[in-house]
């Protein structure tokens, strides 16, 4: 016992000792700061919970690239020129190598590929492994802010929070991710600088200024819904203490500043000018006026849905996973009404300064960009979405703890057992809630090892997405094309085919879909050719080009079949045609100029139809 007490005594003696010359607050009948000591940051207790954060995914390192990592890293050229890549990097769109410009500026998770790779190469174990240790920093430095903003609280109450927050299994989809970077810098970088910006309010000291606006146009840098961070830096300080909106006014400012430079750049580099939002009913099911608004209000439900009861979970929620509904649904109207209740009562809070003002207006501030996305451009949830917000569901769920059992965490925690006596009851609830979300976490984390444990274990809750049917269609394919073994390609085939004429049945006309349909038939006929075979695999083509005139690489494989059956002219036009689409996709520019070289062939009318591009 006594070496257990030595034990308890110098770990918790930094958090516990009141601070040097501080004073206490008296009750005001207007908030919950009641008579309290100041804490000091317990700097080893954000160390063992960023170790936490690393332990609950270190079984996701040596998982591969998934999903938009080839957008992100594997066919991205100008990652793949390491540091000398990086100025290119500074003004392309994150989309720039999937052939649409949408409009998203995100350099810096771009150029941290870039350096990956200039010394590990293409190494998606240690893109995995950043991913972890990013969002362990962010976890770190997540538990100095609360503890520094909270400082009237013992260490426990950031602690609780940190830990929910940092087991909760809507984060897997990120940290999983190697394309969530964008999220998880965003997120860190935002983080980091409310803290900063907290040392600035109390100390004055320009120093942490500079290091907070830096980090903000990090943020920025990171992803463009980091500019929500300016409504937090209020939210911040008038909880640190601010009494007047003039002088949140005066000390949030300055952090405009990095806004303006953002701007700035983006207007001067960014090669997309008038982004495109593509007409795509798969991922943004929601563009008609006439579903839009009320289905964001079902969405808000689900938000709160899947924050306390985080099963299933999936990496795609796209059409036609959560049909959009109108006004006249009962879901759309509750949504809406629940909604306007929960802000209202955040008002309220937040003017009292109460802990639950403070959740609700971090929740609700942070939730500002999901909704304009799907307000906005009709866009699919995602888990991504929630990264943010759910801090603010994980305060309220350690309040909610706290108030049912009782607990207080306004004193002083000591090296005896007897201080801890009035935790006997949230203790054993806050290990149950870590445990549940933990085991999920660590389990979900498998799911995202490989493109067939991520569509094979979705696709058990995905039988309504188009999307899910795609990608596992598809994967069945590309084994296919690969296999050896007759038998066993033959089996390939149609498990992917099976797959994506269910993902056409689901939605009638689905361009990628009847592509990869025009695929299956071209991989058998390159096995056991047959022109029926052949014509097969054109007639898909041809229709994923109808329905996806967009489609470049239906374009390429047109090509492909016309040259293998001699029709060069053909084929040297539909070369052409998926260069123009996709210019940068390097396959394809290799076949237009060994056309020009080999067969003197520039074909810009289609010799079947006459019609030019």
């Amino acid at each position: 016992m006594p070496i257990f007490s030595i034990f308890i005594r110098k770990f918790l003696s930094m958090a516990q000792k009141k601070l040097p010359g501080s004073k206490t607050t008296k009750k005001s009948a207007k908030t919950e700061i009641a008579e309290k000591p100041v804490f000091k940051v317990n700097y080893y207790l954000g160390i063992f919970l960023a170790a936490i954060a690393l332990s609950l995914y270190v079984n996701g390192i040596n998982h591969g690239y998934l999903l938009d990592d080839s957008a992100a890293v594997t066919d991205n050229n100008y990652v793949q020129q390491g540091i000398q890549g990086i100025p290119k990097l500074l003004t392309t769109d994150f989309w720039h190598f999937s052939s649409v410009r949408l409009g998203y500026y995100r350099p810096l998770p771009l150029i941290t590929y870039a350096i990956e790779f200039q010394f590990f190469g293409l190494s998606p174990h240690v893109s995995h492994f950043n991913n972890v240790l990013f969002f362990a920093i962010a976890v770190f430095f997540l538990f100095l802010l609360l503890s520094r903003l909270f400082s009237g609280y013992n260490a426990l109450f950031p602690f609780i929070i940190t830990i929910l927050f940092t087991a909760h299994p809507i984060h897997t989809e990120i940290v999983d991710n190697i394309k969530g970077r964008d999220e998880l810098l965003s997120f860190l970088n935002t983080i980091a600088m409310l803290y900063f910006a907290l040392r600035y309010a109390e100390s004055k000291k320009s120093g942490f200024l500079v290091i907070g606006v830096l980090l903000f146009y990090m943020a920025l840098m990171s992803k463009e819904s980091a500019m929500s961070g300016i409504l937090l830096i209020p939210l911040v300080l008038w909880y640190s203490g601010e009494k007047s909106l003039i002088g949140l006014a005066k000390k949030t400012l300055p952090f405009l500043l990095a806004i303006i430079l953002f701007i700035i750049q983006k207007h001067l580099l960014f090669e997309t000018k008038h982004p495109v939002i593509p007409i795509d009913p798969v991922n943004y099911p929601y563009t008609a006026e006439l579903v839009k608004y009320s289905s964001a209000f079902m969405l808000f439900l689900f938000f709160l849905r899947i924050l306390i009861f985080p099963h299933p979970l999936r990496y795609d929620y796209s059409y036609n996973l959560i049909p959009a509904v109108g006004w006249d649904s009962l879901l759309a109207l509750l949504g809406f009404f629940v909604f306007i209740g929960i802000l209202v009562y955040t008002i309220i809070e937040v003017r009292k300064k109460s802990r639950v003002g403070f959740a609700l207006g971090f929740f609700y501030i942070t939730l500002i960009p999901p909704l304009a996305f799907i307000m906005t451009r009709g866009g699919i949830f995602a888990e991504r979405l929630l990264f943010f917000p759910s801090l603010g569901f994980c305060f309220l769920i350690a309040l909610l703890l706290e108030k049912i059992t009782g607990s207080s965490f306004s004193r002083p925690l000591k090296a005896r057992l007897e201080s801890y006596k009035g935790y006997l009851f949230i203790a054993p609830l806050i290990l149950v809630v870590f445990a549940l979300y933990s085991f999920k976490t660590i389990d979900r984390n498998k799911a995202w090892k490989d493109r067939l444990s991520l569509y094979g274990t979705d696709i058990k809750t995905g039988k309504n997405s188009a999307q899910n049917q795609l990608h596992y269609g598809s994967y069945w394919l590309r084994m296919a094309q690969v296999e050896k073994d007759s038998v066993k390609r033959a089996q390939d085939i149609n498990n992917g085919l099976a797959a994506l004429h269910q993902a056409v049945t689901i939605l009638p006309g689905f361009g990628d879909a009847l592509y990869w349909i025009g695929f299956a038939y071209e991989v058998k006929a390159f096995a056991h050719p047959d022109i029926k075979t052949i014509d097969s695999a054109m007639f898909y083509y041809n229709y994923s080009i109808e329905r996806a005139p967009k489609m470049f690489m239906s374009y390429y494989h047109l090509a492909n079949l016309y040259e293998w059956i001699g029709r060069f002219d053909v084929s040297s036009y539909y070369y052409n045609r998926a260069h123009d689409i996709s210019p940068e996709y390097l396959p394809v520019l290799k076949k237009v100029q060994e056309m020009k070289e080999k067969r003197g062939l520039d074909v810009r009318v289609n010799p079947l139809t006459g019609r030019n591009f």
